[in-house]
């Protein structure tokens, strides 16, 4: 994902039946579900993971005083910026996922508060109105609601319901049908201001059972499905403009974001058609946007493969789909292993290439953390 102010930049077949009714069901049962009918919902044993982490955090991890976050790149001390610095934290939380630990929560948790504090607005500590974009305060809110969700914080919950509420007053309006802008100016709506939103509002209902986030964010979800979602292929268009036209690129972290919101509203809501939107999905990437079965890209001031990575981990394991995934899974996580530049372990996105040794960015460097913390040293 990279960000250009004028608009997204665009990027350069299995059948299944439907399973599962359409009623919704209380975050308990969905709990419930996930843990009875997905074994291996947990990975634990993952590949390379505490490696790449911790060459992550050695490269760009800050620490100063009480304070933690992630810095620009090799030869930048800058702070990452607001939507980098959120996905950064993000990797952290998929490594805590993995397995989780005292030492990662903590970190997770000095990492908000430092987020918080670097990032206020004019109205205080909790005030990102000043941000104009919207895709930035999700991807800030996913941060905060699921660091709820790992130290029960609930000033985190707090925050990621702020987010997300501000995102859907400014953003969603009945122009195109629907659909979030992607900033104030109103000029196009993408699908990285609408997928992670569904995610976001699924996530804040799974963590206090107000149903009106969950309603939202299916409401999203059908927008992104009808605009933006090649129905016949699984690819997601990034950007449908003002005048109803729509742009023709399509990306592997446009992918990855609607996987991981089709797989959370399926696992709040069961219909069968959001797995089989999932799946197709996910089948397109393995099958239009890989070399020689391995996603890679040159993109250097952003991310490409970090979302799929997490989208695609959490259905495969939600659905218990290794037998379908894991050896795509294993071949693309060792393939950004040897990718690695071996002086620092850091793997740029490139992921069918060595990594240079020149100034890494920390933003393209998660992608191979994340790869690494969704897949398994064996098949579960």
């Amino acid at each position: 994902m990279i960000r250009r102010r004028t608009l997204l930049a665009a990027a350069a077949a299995i059948g299944v039946t439907a399973v599962g009714g359409t009623a919704s069901r209380s975050p308990a049962e969905a709990t419930e579900r996930t843990s009875a009918d997905a074994p291996g919902a947990r990975v634990l044993g993952t590949v390379n993971t505490d490696a790449a982490f911790a060459a992550l955090n050695s490269a760009f991890l800050i620490s100063d005083g009480g304070q933690r976050y992630y810095k620009t790149s090799l030869n930048n001390a800058e702070k990452d910026y607001f939507w980098r610095q959120a996905l950064d934290i993000q990797a952290v939380q998929d490594v805590h996922d993995s397995a989780p630990r005292a030492e990662t929560r903590d970190l997770v948790t000095r990492l908000l508060d430092t987020f918080l504090q670097q990032n206020r607005g004019s109205g205080g500590l909790y005030d990102w109105n000043w941000n104009e974009y919207n895709d930035d305060l999700l991807w800030a809110g996913l941060a905060f609601v699921r660091g709820h969700k790992i130290t029960g914080n609930q000033t985190y919950l707090n925050q990621a319901r702020y987010a997300f509420d501000r995102v859907y007053d400014r953003g969603w309006d009945n122009a195109l049908g629907g659909g979030i802008w992607w900033d104030i100016r109103r000029r196009d709506k993408n699908a990285l201001s609408n997928s992670p939103a569904v995610i976001l509002g699924c996530l804040i209902y799974e963590s206090n059972g107000d149903r009106g986030y969950l309603d939202k964010a299916r409401a999203i979800f059908d927008w992104l499905w009808a605009r933006l979602l090649d129905r016949s292929t699984g690819g997601v268009y990034e950007t449908m403009y003002a005048d109803g036209t729509r742009s023709s690129g399509q990306s592997v972290y446009s992918a990855g974001a609607f996987v991981g919101a089709a797989q959370a509203l399926y696992r709040n809501q069961g219909q069968g058609s959001l797995f089989d939107d999932a799946r197709r999905t996910v089948d397109w990437v393995i099958r239009d946007r890989t070399a020689n079965g391995i996603m890679t890209n040159g993109q250097r001031e952003g991310t490409w493969q970090s979302e799929f990575a997490r989208g695609m981990g959490e259905f495969v394991r939600e659905n218990n789909l290794w037998d379908q995934y894991y050896d795509f899974m294993k071949r693309n996580a060792d393939a950004a292993w040897s990718a690695r530049r071996t002086d620092l372990n850091l793997t740029w996105n490139r992921w069918d290439a060595q990594t240079p040794r020149d100034d890494t960015r920390a933003i393209e460097a998660i992608g191979a953390v994340i790869m690494q913390a969704v897949t398994p040293v064996s098949r579960p």
